[in-house]
């Protein structure tokens, strides 16, 4: 062995970090572990199969691109482990740069293969290591923002398994498109044209690729703003329900005190008669007479109050026994929408929860509250029949056509604003307990 032998392993492994650090990007909110245990453990792992990958394949003769499929399966499963999305999700991430990886790879061959057209991919030199690592360096500086930035926000919002599922087929497709295209010996590209068709066909299939995560992108983001608009509507439906009832409240009551001159006048007269029974039978027909606000004033805030409101009548209408009590804070730096979307997703798997019930076993405990000025805390409990459906720490949903995206929702809105969602079950009584920080950002 020369110096080379042990420059090689060094290399690739430091490929591999940086492609790793593109696959974290956009999963940053999602960590399993601490960030700093995260970054040791799968440096550690990555160096260590590279270096068996490269030094297996000095040995042995075998030819290789990067790292061979059974380092591609066991960096996944330790990326997929030290995460804590659905698999869907984590393999599309891993599958999109494995196939940018592989291009990246295929054009430092190209670039061996002028500098040795009579070489072989089993004697990949060193020149070209270099070379590919400072592709990936150029391209994972390029990336890993945008990465950061586009990839988290699609990945915190959309949480439809179907869609990553197609996504990750994409990824697979041009990922084994470029082994499949993979040149082990140099001297093809050098035969005719084959070369020229051959760094077209690559190019061509790389901004291919990159366009298509753009159209993804777009596509998604539309989705998103098309899903906050419809919750700002139903929100603003609620309100406007809320108005209403509100001023017939006002309506009546005007009425009532307009003739209450009329009910005194009556009341006397009675009462010179002393006519005490039918003074009683008036004042009951009054006191039935006089108007009912229907809204509850949960607090000051209206579209929450909207909210609340919404829920209450339809737990009262399903026979559950409510209550809910409602502090927030004055100084709210928590999106309304996003808080919104919180508490609704879960009163709303609340009440479906407890429509499986006997109606004397149902109830609801909702307490909203802020802690140190900081911390804005939100504790859910609510009956239901005890049969989960539970991936890993994951509750599903048991109702038809139920996926569980509604806690999974909660979860990733709160970890927008460094906060929790945690989510469990005690015999018959299920538990959501959501920390959201309220400070500004």
């Amino acid at each position: 062995m020369t110096i080379k032998h042990f420059i090689i392993p060094l290399l690739a492994s430091s490929v591999l970090l940086l492609l790793m650090l593109l696959c974290y990007a956009p999963a940053k909110n999602h960590l399993r572990y601490k960030r700093s245990h995260t970054i040791v453990a799968m440096s550690a792992a990555t160096v260590f199969l590279a270096t068996i990958t490269a030094l297996s394949t000095l040995v042995y003769s075998r030819d290789f691109g990067m790292v061979n499929v059974l380092s591609i399966v066991l960096l996944f499963l330790l990326y997929h482990r030290s995460l804590t999305l659905p698999i869907s999700q984590t393999l599309s991430i891993f599958l999109l740069v494995c196939a940018f990886a592989t291009f990246l790879v295929n054009f430092s061959i190209i670039f061996d293969a002028i500098l040795h057209p009579n070489g072989m991919l089993i004697n990949f030199s060193l020149e070209a290591f270099l070379f590919l690592l400072g592709l990936c360096l150029f391209f994972g500086g390029i990336c890993l923002i945008p990465l950061a930035k586009y990839g988290s926000y699609i990945l915190d919002h959309i949480q439809l398994s179907k869609v990553w599922w197609l996504f990750s087929l994409v990824s697979a497709v041009f990922y084994f498109y470029n082994l499949r295209m993979t040149v082990h010996y140099y001297s093809t590209l050098h035969t005719n044209k084959v070369g020229m068709a051959y760094i077209f066909g690559m190019i061509t299939m790389f901004v291919l690729l990159l366009l298509l995560c753009i159209i993804f992108y777009l596509i998604v983001n539309t989705l998103i703003h098309k899903a906050e608009a419809d919750d700002r509507n139903r929100i603003l439906e609620m309100q406007e329900k809320q108005y209403e009832s509100l001023q017939r409240y006002i309506h009546e009551d005007a009425k009532v005190r307009h003739d209450f001159r009329q009910t005194i006048y009556a009341l006397t007269e009675l009462s010179s008669e002393k006519n005490y029974q039918a003074i009683d039978e008036y004042l009951r027909h009054y006191k039935e007479s006089i108007p009912q606000k229907e809204m509850v004033d949960f607090c000051d805030n209206q579209p929450l109050n909207a909210l609340f409101n919404h829920y209450y009548r339809k737990a009262e209408t399903a026979n559950i026994k409510a209550e809910l009590k409602i502090a927030i804070p004055d100084t709210l730096n928590i999106d309304t929408i996003d808080l919104c979307s919180i508490v609704g997703n879960i009163l709303e798997n609340a009440i479906t929860a407890c429509g499986d019930i006997p109606e004397k076993d149902r109830f609801i405990r909702l307490i909203i509250s802020e802690e140190q000025n900081r911390e804005l805390y939100i504790a859910l409990s609510n009956s239901f029949n005890g049969t989960v459906r539970q991936i890993k720490d994951r509750y599903l949903s048991t109702h038809k056509g139920g996926n569980g995206i509604g806690l999974l929702s909660v979860a990733t809105t709160a970890a927008q604003y460094n906060g929790t969602a945690e989510f469990f079950h005690d015999n018959c009584v299920f538990y959501s307990n959501i920390m959201l920080r309220n400070s500004s950002r």
